[in-house]
């Protein structure tokens, strides 16, 4: 059971977000959804795996605008959440439709 106590792990919206050339929204989008399931996963794993796949692709992203750009995603009803999505480790995703 994670006994650490809910913070917001970032405040960054995506449209302050500008991504490097090497990456399209189109890019990042599709990436996200590769790493969701039909069952929930925590905000956090979601977020590090799309990073941890983006830097052994040399293209680095800063995992805040991986986390802005997951919450455009659940806004626009591409995905679902449950939590607070600011909150990392408190919040889960998946699948739309699952």
């Amino acid at each position: 059971m994670n006994s650490e106590p809910p913070r917001i792990s970032s405040t960054l919206r995506w449209e302050d977000v500008s991504l490097p050339t090497t990456i399209s929204v189109a890019e990042l989008d599709d990436l996200i959804a590769s790493k969701l399931q039909s069952s929930w996963l925590k905000t956090a794993r979601v977020i590090g795996d799309v990073a941890e796949t983006l830097s052994q692709r040399a293209t680095p992203l800063d995992p805040e605008a991986i986390g802005a750009r997951v919450i455009e995603l659940v806004k626009a009803e591409q995905i679902e959440a449950q939590g607070n999505t600011m909150m990392w480790r408190h919040s889960e995703l998946r699948l739309r439709g699952s």
